[in-house]
């Protein structure tokens, strides 16, 4: 026997499915936020050592961080469909491009994090090569 959602949603009474809601809500807002914690981590990273790692260590790094992330944007979008599920059998209303607008936003910033960590790690392998050199005559006003 196949499980039936709408079935089970039925049967809910109206209290029910509002808990139901926020709870399916508490937990993308939780996905969300372990998305940017990584995301940030991650940025951090790309800025203060990325031009630092071997090149091993930096396809290493990008490479779980993605797993991560990706897998961070599947549940979210998972958790996102609940909640339009759950969120259509309360109010009858279709909300299911929110999943794929919260889907689109992390995975862009997944995609301008992985460029970021690449400008960044570019960015420091040509800072070490040009050593700073203080201002010329004509720099001065």
């Amino acid at each position: 026997m196949e499980f039936d959602i709408q079935e089970y949603l039925a049967e809910l009474t109206h209290y029910e499915l509002l808990e139901s809601y926020y709870l399916v809500r508490s937990a993308l807002d939780s996905d969300v936020t372990i998305s940017m914690t990584l995301l940030f981590a991650y940025v951090t990273a790309a800025y203060f050592v990325s031009a630092k790692l071997t090149k091993f260590q930096a396809i290493t790094i990008s490479s779980l961080y993605s797993l991560f992330a990706l897998y961070m944007v599947s549940s979210a979008y998972n958790t996102s469909v609940m909640a339009s599920t759950i969120g259509f059998a309360i109010s009858g209303t279709d909300s299911t491009s929110d999943s794929l607008i919260i889907v689109t936003m992390l995975l862009v910033a997944w995609v301008f994090s992985i460029i970021l960590f690449i400008q960044a790690r570019r960015m420091g392998d040509t800072k070490h090569t040009d050593e700073a050199t203080p201002f010329s005559r004509s720099d001065v006003v």
